[in-house]
């Protein structure tokens, strides 16, 4: 094993996570990871049934609240468990795995009773399975130690991307009858230096445009979401518990994966091009839960357009606008999120702002100056000014390259927009 000292001067320390296809190589093997998982889930439910029954018991009786549960008092219960008479089962496998399950839930509950989050649900056999390994991870040569369990192959497409990173937690799952291991490394990495450039993005339906011209659109996965809605409604025909309706829904495991597989890899690859494109990027702050909000309203007052609304709600989350973001925030070297309102009706030549001025889609025509130009490209222009705008009010320059407004003015400080009268 490598002594990983602390960073030297001028580097920070951060958490890379790293995807790998974990080969077991045997079925004996592929077994083992299984009867892991599932006694991680025999604890899940066992911990859960305890936990419900005491908070039901509470929550119909005049007793004070009782402690929310924790870490510390899931893992003690689990080591009751451990030992009494019908579970020495248990002790064949590895300790800490098993328990790091208890962690999970103890978040759960947590979230739970800030009112964060659902109540937590058992977990059923035919889900996906996985466990934890929290510390003392062991790599070598390409291969994973499993305590108990032994060593698997892990194998990525180009490789280990930090090798001189040091791994603190492997997190297993299998995902349509395949095993993968994501591996949170410790790395030390050196900070970007800061050159002036500022690139704006608009994000929209299918697609994100820079305030450098470019256009960067998601891949067509019409093809593919075709087979999913084909394998739901075949699954819907066939009966429950039949090994018909079982391969079928292998075939929409696969398909979903596969459609997911192609979006993160858009957010990846693109989040990369902007963050070499310029050293702070800045983003519209937008609030995707309350614009992917349900319109079918209440029986009272029912809502109007409920399954175009419907539609648009599932492009805007296929669209991975959260995705991006968050890919942005540890490539970029500063990000930065500014007020959408009305960068898309905003003229960036002028700034004259009017609805009438975005003709379509993708059509930007300026009512006043006849400026022209794609709508989104338009906005990513604003999102840039405004970023510059935001940049300069916290005392930093900017180096302003070709193209960019010589005021760059806030909306909110009435500066350099005009509105329709």
């Amino acid at each position: 094993m490598l002594n990983h000292m602390s960073p030297p001067s001028g580097q920070s320390v951060t958490i890379r996570a790293v995807r790998y296809r974990v080969l077991p190589g045997i079925p004996a093997k592929a077994r083992q990871l299984n009867r892991l998982a599932g006694a991680c889930r025999h604890v899940w439910n066992w911990s859960l049934d305890q936990q419900r029954a005491a908070w039901l018991g509470w929550r119909f009786s005049s007793t004070k609240r009782p402690p929310p549960p924790t870490f510390f008092t899931l893992g003690k219960a689990f080591a009751e468990l451990r030992n009494a008479s019908g579970h020495e089962w248990l002790k064949a496998l590895p300790f800490s795995p098993v328990r790091y399950t208890l962690k999970h839930q103890a978040d759960a509950w947590q979230a739970f009773l800030k009112g964060q989050r659902g109540h937590p649900k058992f977990k059923g056999r035919g889900g996906e399975a996985g466990f934890t390994i929290p510390q003392d991870v062991r790599i070598a040569d390409g291969f994973i130690s499993v305590p108990k369990l032994g060593n698997y192959r892990l194998r990525r497409r180009g490789g280990n991307p930090h090798p001189d990173g040091r791994p603190k937690q492997a997190v297993f799952r299998r995902e349509g009858g395949k095993w993968f291991c994501t591996i949170f490394y410790q790395v030390a990495i050196n900070p970007r230096p800061d050159d002036g450039a500022v690139v704006g993005v608009d994000r929209n339906v299918g697609q994100c445009a820079l305030s450098t011209g470019e256009i960067i659109r998601l891949p067509d996965v019409a093809r593919l979401e075709a087979r999913k809605r084909r394998y739901q409604r075949r699954m819907a025909r066939q009966a429950k518990g039949s090994g018909r309706r079982c391969r079928t829904k292998a075939k929409l495991a696969r398909t979903h994966a596969r459609v997911r597989g192609i979006r993160s890899n858009w957010c990846h690859q693109t989040s990369r091009r902007i963050a070499d494109a310029a050293h702070t990027v800045a983003i519209e702050d937008l609030n995707t839960k309350g614009m992917t909000r349900s319109a079918k309203g209440t029986k009272e007052e029912p809502g109007t357009n409920v399954k175009a609304k419907s539609g648009l709600n599932r492009e805007i989350l296929a669209s991975g606008w959260h995705g991006l973001e968050r890919n942005l925030d540890y490539k970029a070297g500063k990000v930065v999120r500014i007020n959408p309102a009305r960068t898309s009706q905003t003229c960036h030549e002028c700034g004259f702002a009017d609805s009438a001025n975005r003709l379509s889609q993708s059509t930007f025509r300026c009512q006043a100056c006849g400026h022209e130009a794609n709508a989104d490209v338009n906005a990513a222009r604003n999102i840039r000014r405004q970023g510059l705008a935001q940049l300069d009010g916290e005392g930093r320059g900017c180096r302003r390259t070709k193209g960019s407004l010589a005021r760059p003015m806030t909306r909110q400080t009435g500066g350099g927009l005009r509105q329709a009268a």
